[in-house]
């Protein structure tokens, strides 16, 4: 079906009438303003068009850019949204008054600069609050209610406040925050040799044994058989930090940038400590809350926990889609727990059959930046 600019337009305009309605005014004016028709009639021409019609309303200064420290998201709440339409119209004023040259050298940086002083000031509106916290605010409490579970409600909730305050490395460690991955990275400075499956070679691995702790008679031949190392490997590569070249696996620029900044690696290493997969990720972050909480916690407790809560969020085995069994369970949170445990962010006790954890003082931080990166970072879905 092919729709004409009329047509288009039209639509448009209902749309602002509809958001009218809502008392949503700003976005009304966006579907009147001038370059929403001008990126409509260049589309009409040629999709390239449209999109270089786009691109230069974007390049108009007027669109808040996302900040090394802040990335608006692409699904927003409400105060989000508000936020982000009262930046776009203080760089429209600065824009207007010559304040903000577009095109100008330098003008990104002073873009940025207009931003962030527009987030971070008090607002009489919104009782001293800046529109930054009204923001971290805002996403900590979607991320606290998002989900059905009450068990992980009430967990994440009696740590939710200390996710507000941005997080800190360690004063105890400030110079080498995360010991066993910066030794791991400072290998990879001048390669490391692989195996013809892509292993870490043997004579590397035996090398490294005592590092990890190896106390048995024979010395280890695989990377496998030293778990930790094997976990910090990989933890490196999916953080960007190592590549494969060839037979060799090497430190990437990104890699020898944060080896040499200890604070920017250990906040890399928090936002990237949960991963990705949603399950693992939900077990992750109530193993972090949990160990917060108290000095020390029983394994057993933590995944009685972790099920319980999973049970109650309604996760189901991707294959036979039965309930998460305690063995599903011990192996979503121990993916967590074991590269803590790599990292030197865990602390140990008890034996095999009654084992407990807690967090080390570089644990601690690191799990706050971690939860906090997950609780106050950009939303992506509804």
């Amino acid at each position: 079906m092919v729709v004409d600019l009329d047509e288009k337009l039209r639509v448009v305009s209902a749309l602002a009438e509809a958001l009218d309605l809502l008392q949503l005014p700003r976005y009304a004016a966006i579907c009147r303003s001038g370059a929403t028709g001008e990126i409509l009639t260049a589309y009409e021409v040629s999709a390239a068009g449209g999109k270089a019609a786009f691109r230069r309303a974007a390049a108009s200064g007027i669109t808040p850019p996302d900040l090394p420290e802040f990335e608006w998201g692409a699904v927003m709440g409400w105060e989000e949204a508000s936020a982000r339409s009262s930046t776009a119209s203080f760089l429209e004023v600065a824009v207007a008054s010559g304040d903000l040259v577009p095109g100008r050298s330098g003008w990104k940086t002073g873009q940025q600069e207009l931003e962030r002083a527009h987030l971070n000031v008090p607002q009489a509106g919104l009782l001293g609050q800046t529109l930054a916290q009204v923001i971290l605010t805002e996403r900590a409490e979607t991320w606290l209610n998002a989900r059905r579970s009450e068990t992980r409600r009430r967990i994440l909730a009696a740590i939710a406040n200390r996710l507000l305050q941005p997080a800190e490395p360690p004063a105890v460690a400030p110079a080498d925050p995360l010991l066993p991955l910066g030794w791991l990275l400072d290998q990879l400075d001048g390669g490391i040799a692989l195996t013809q499956t892509g292993n870490l070679s043997r004579k590397f691995v035996q090398q490294s044994a005592d590092r990890f702790g190896w106390d048995f008679p024979s010395p280890p031949r695989t990377e496998n058989e030293l778990f930790d190392l094997h976990q910090l490997r990989h933890f490196a590569q999916g953080l960007g930090l190592a590549r494969r070249s060839g037979r060799m696996l090497t430190l990437t620029a990104k890699g020898r940038r944060l080896l040499a900044d200890p604070d920017s690696l250990w906040r890399a290493v928090a936002a990237g400590l949960l991963g990705d997969d949603q399950f693992t990720a939900f077990a992750g972050e109530l193993f972090l809350a949990l160990l917060l909480a108290a000095d020390s916690v029983p394994d057993a407790q933590i995944k009685a926990t972790v099920g319980q809560a999973a049970i109650e969020e309604g996760f189901r085995e991707s294959r036979t889609g039965e309930l998460p069994d305690e063995h599903l369970v011990s192996w979503a949170t121990h993916e967590t727990s074991n590269l803590c445990r790599a990292l030197g962010l865990l602390a140990v006790g008890g034996d095999w059959h009654d084992r407990s954890y807690g967090l080390t003082g570089t644990g601690q931080a690191t799990a706050v930046a971690a939860l906090r990166a997950r609780a106050t970072g950009p939303r992506t879905i509804p």
